[in-house]
């Protein structure tokens, strides 16, 4: 039976009387019953396919090799309490971005271009996004009344934790990550990731 609509086959046997099969794959294949429209979902190659340590929280960190390597952000990220991630870790939606596997297919290489996969334990993850989501309320409305778009005061759930914002880390001490944004990416399914430096907390759509 064909998953077409009754209307739209009648329609182009009105406007094609003379196509015979045979004349075009792709309109064979829309006609065929026996063909199954599988849509084409790739996964990003950053994308966390299933996470296995439910005990730490994830995160892309900017690590690059090649000629002109930089490996001091990781460096530092592990001097705080951050450590590589591992295939006992994580699943990855796509095998590609683990690296260096041994026999057993275990690696501690988890890398997307130039980001490497770190992890941190969720207590410490959860007191760090706090930390940054208390300086960003501040930030809105330093004299201590948080403001909405109208001048109302805005409510606990236009706050957190529901609407995603671009945070500006702590810049300074070893017990913060820096002066980057800290952002949830849609690319990026399941880890949060580095981005570039900014002077405002805003809301995304």
């Amino acid at each position: 039976m064909s998953d077409l609509p009754a209307g739209f086959v009648r329609q182009f046997n009105e406007a094609n009387p003379n196509y015979r099969p045979g004349l075009n794959e792709e309109t064979d294949a829309l006609f065929n019953p026996s063909i199954q429209a599988r849509p084409l979902h790739v996964p990003l190659s950053g994308q966390i396919a299933k996470r296995l340590n439910a005990e730490m929280e994830f995160f892309w960190a900017f690590d690059r090799c090649g000629q002109n390597p930089n490996h001091e952000r990781v460096e530092r990220l592990r001097a705080v309490g951050f450590d590589y991630a591992t295939t006992k870790d994580v699943q990855m939606a796509v095998s590609d971005v683990v690296k260096g596997r041994d026999r057993e297919g275990f690696s501690n290489e988890i890398r997307n271009g130039d980001l490497r996969l770190m992890k941190v334990p969720k207590l410490r993850w959860l007191e760090i996004r706090k930390s940054q989501q208390l300086n960003a309320i501040v930030m809105m409305n330093p004299r201590g009344k948080v403001m909405g778009e109208e001048g109302t005061v805005m409510g606990v759930n236009s706050l957190l934790p529901g609407m995603k914002t671009s945070v500006i880390e702590d810049a300074g001490g070893p017990e913060t990550l820096g002066a980057d944004i800290m952002r949830t990416a849609a690319g990026m399914k399941g880890a949060v990731q580095e981005g570039t430096n900014a002077s405002a907390v805003r809301r995304e759509k």
